[in-house]
């Protein structure tokens, strides 16, 4: 078990001992309002006595299992719906119920409070990239596209390490697997080939080793070996290193994700704790809103992928809230997962009509929930994707990055951290097309959109403005820092190599920075960043300018 699991079980463990707490301070005071339901009828405001109890039964039938008390939920449901009848038909429940109901709870096994069971979080949980760069090793023995691949990946970010033989690959690997793998198939002095190495290699392990694979060949049948052994990427010789990189980029894409982000809204803090825990335990971020009158408020600083909500909630139902929610264009997309220990299918139905894509039934597990939430969270976000990023780059769209920026400039006066733009343009753009075709000049476009997706901190904000410009937010970064970086960025852009029908050249991009200030709109950004990138193109392009405002 490692150090993170055995804190995890700590604090859930923390949790249910004071759910138990809390249970053996409410079901006594329970029983007894129970008790003396058979005297509510003749009072005036029986309804909303039992309506209360109702919402406290339903409470308990959610969470009781969840907290390792499945037969103690069971008999809270059947409670919960005895009192909903007696609300539609003002029959008076049984109240033998309830001696039962507490001789189950007197009979818990108090064992719980420090044995409840935490699941295997090692299967569940999601591997995430951390803040350090890919290691990729290259097996290729011909030095000059050797050495031509690892400086192209290392300007991209990535940490490289080269091998000419297969053994030395192999006691690499036997140290320290790397995040993927690049071979050449065709190794001459080898009595084997790269493909039937790595095929014998990948079933020594547990999960496959990325791999793509470089060769002279360009028949049906290597391309089918390469499949057969797992290959990720089949390139052709000459080498394509911008294409290569691209395909590089998008099979580590998954690990390099941002953690999703779950909205939990649940007036049960104990409940809402225990989610956030699993959750966070499978490599999910989750917060907690136990006010639903915050939820737009939580919405705009968290913007999480997915909103997991409680249906019965004291002064705003969760289909309310769902409907509240929806009113907001901004917010129409995000899923809405229902949280209940509703059964009832046609109430279950009426509440997905209602703002909802998808209802859990209290209790679940904690494996099902991770799978539900992320399932429901990945699609969102590909959806997302596919609404708000250039198709060619995987960058914002224009109007995307342009809300972006009207956010940060916002959130930069509240905190009064400083906030740099940057626009940067892609030098004589027209003449790499004209001369080498469209298709190269996309290449160019992702290849600088890579760069600066490697080497831009996470918090940076990236967008494909239009053609071959593109705008930087840079928040938490003054003008100074900000032009530090944009020439680290240049000078990088300008060591890449591109090749064309055997022929390399090289491109260079202009850039232009300003500093926000707190009384800028955003179009006033864009411009005054725009004005600068025009002065580096007049100044003679390959450079980076600071906007200098009017004498």
């Amino acid at each position: 078990m490692t150090a993170e699991q055995s804190k995890l079980e700590q604090q859930l463990a923390k949790l249910h001992h004071q759910y138990m707490e809390r249970l053996q301070a409410d079901i006594p005071v329970l029983a007894s309002q129970v008790g003396t339901l058979v005297t509510l009828s003749a009072q005036s405001d029986w309804r909303s006595v039992v309506l209360a109890l109702k919402h406290k039964f339903h409470t308990l039938a959610g969470s009781a299992g969840t907290f390792g008390l499945p037969q103690l939920g069971k008999l809270a449901k059947n409670l919960e719906l005895q009192l909903k009848d007696w609300l539609e038909d003002e029959s008076v429940p049984d109240l033998g119920k309830i001696n039962s109901f507490m001789t189950t709870f007197q009979q818990v096994q108090y064992a719980h409070q420090s044995g409840h069971q935490v699941m295997n979080l090692t299967s569940a949980k999601l591997d995430l990239l951390h803040e350090q760069k890919a290691t990729i090793y290259v097996l290729e023995d011909d030095e000059e596209i050797a050495n031509h691949l690892t400086l192209t990946l290392a300007t991209f970010g990535y940490q490289l390490q080269s091998y000419r033989r297969i053994a030395e690959l192999d006691q690499a690997l036997k140290t320290k697997l790397p995040d993927a793998l690049i071979l050449d198939i065709s190794l001459p002095d080898e009595e084997q080939t790269g493909l039937d190495y790595i095929a014998e290699f990948q079933q020594s392990l547990s999960e496959a080793l990325p791999v793509l694979v470089l060769t002279s060949h360009d028949s049906f049948e290597h391309h089918l070996q390469a499949v057969r052994i797992g290959a990720q990427g089949y390139f052709v010789k000459p080498l394509n290193t911008t294409a290569l990189e691209a395909r590089l980029q998008r099979l580590l894409a998954v690990r390099r994700r941002e953690a999703f982000r779950v909205l939990i809204v649940d007036d049960d803090q104990l409940l809402a704790e225990h989610y956030a825990l699993v959750l966070q335990g499978a490599g999910l971020r989750a917060e907690i809103l136990l006010d639903p009158s915050q939820i737009y408020d939580g919405l705009s600083r968290f913007r999480p992928d997915v909103i997991l909500l409680d249906v019965l909630m004291p002064g705003c139902s969760g289909p309310e809230l769902a409907q509240l929610i929806r009113l907001q264009d901004e917010w129409l997309s995000v899923p809405i997962i229902y949280l209940s220990s509703e059964t009832d299918g046609e109430r279950q139905l009426a509440a997905l009509v209602k703002g909802g894509d998808d209802f859990l039934t209290k209790p679940i597990t904690d494996t099902a929930l991770i799978v539900a939430v992320f399932a429901r969270a990945q699609r969102a976000r590909q959806l997302a994707d596919m609404m708000t990023k250039d198709s060619l780059t995987g960058l914002l769209q224009h109007a995307r990055v342009k809300e972006r920026l009207s956010h940060e400039l916002q959130r930069s006066e509240r905190t009064g951290e400083p906030l740099s733009v940057v626009m940067l343009d892609i030098d004589h753009f027209k003449k790499v097309n004209d001369n080498y075709g469209h298709l190269t000049g996309d290449q160019v476009i992702s290849s600088l959109a890579s760069l600066l997706k490697q080497q831009l901190r996470k918090t940076d904000i990236i967008g494909r403005y239009g053609g071959e410009e593109f705008l930087l937010i840079l928040p938490d970064c003054n003008q100074q820092q900000a032009f530090g970086l944009v020439e680290q960025l240049r000078q990088s852009f300008a060591s890449l190599p591109f090749s064309f029908d055997y022929q390399n050249f090289h491109c260079t991009f202009s850039a232009g920075i300003c500093q926000a200030t707190a009384t800028d709109q955003t179009d006033q950004v864009i411009d005054q960043a725009d004005k600068a990138l025009y002065a580096a193109k007049h100044a003679g392009r390959n450079q980076t300018q600071l906007y200098q405002p009017p004498a």
